[in-house]
């Protein structure tokens, strides 16, 4: 990848969202840096973090190697402190330039989530509105129900009555 043109857009190939936690792996990290897998996971087991520290941010996996009859290697998943505190250590024009778009990719990466929780919760007010108003629209007509259950027959008696005062009788001779 030509660094001169690493932007916004390659943002997404840099960081990822597992679960609610944005993170990238030692496996991107080793090609963004043009740096060999196997140095990127030395300098992760290397790291003179404390445990703490290296266990909230580092999460050593495994992923099965097609191309090596299947067999398992080791790679780390990284939060973005995980991921600045490993490449703090880097030097160098091109590393500068990449921490930066690691940075921002990761800034970018919490805008999209923030984003997206703002749309989910605007979209949660607009539904509980619409359920309020389904809801009071319901209970209005089921007290209309009910105030027609007790008028019906005191009206329907009340028509019966003048119905049978307003008949002419027919006189019939």
């Amino acid at each position: 990848m030509n660094i001169q043109t690493f932007g916004h857009t390659e943002f997404q190939i840099m960081v990822e969202r597992h679960d609610s936690q944005i993170i990238t792996t030692s496996m991107k990290v080793a090609e963004f840096f043009g740096k060999q897998h196997k140095d990127v996971l030395r300098a992760i087991r290397n790291l003179q973090c404390s445990d703490e520290f290296n266990q909230r941010n580092f999460a050593q996996c495994l992923k099965i190697n097609e191309l090596a009859n299947g067999k398992s290697e080791p790679y780390f998943e990284m939060t973005k402190n995980g991921f600045i505190f490993l490449v703090m250590g880097f030097t160098g024009k091109k590393a500068a330039r990449i921490k930066e778009a690691y940075i921002n990719a990761f800034d970018w990466m919490a805008e999209q989530l923030q984003s997206e929780v703002f749309s989910v919760t605007a979209e949660l007010n607009a539904v509980t509105r619409d359920y309020v108003r389904a809801e009071i629209k319901a209970s209005d007509c089921g007290r209309g129900l009910r105030q027609w259950r007790e008028l019906k027959p005191d009206l329907e008696n009340k028509m019966e009555e003048l119905k049978a005062i307003a008949q002419m009788p027919l006189k019939l001779h």
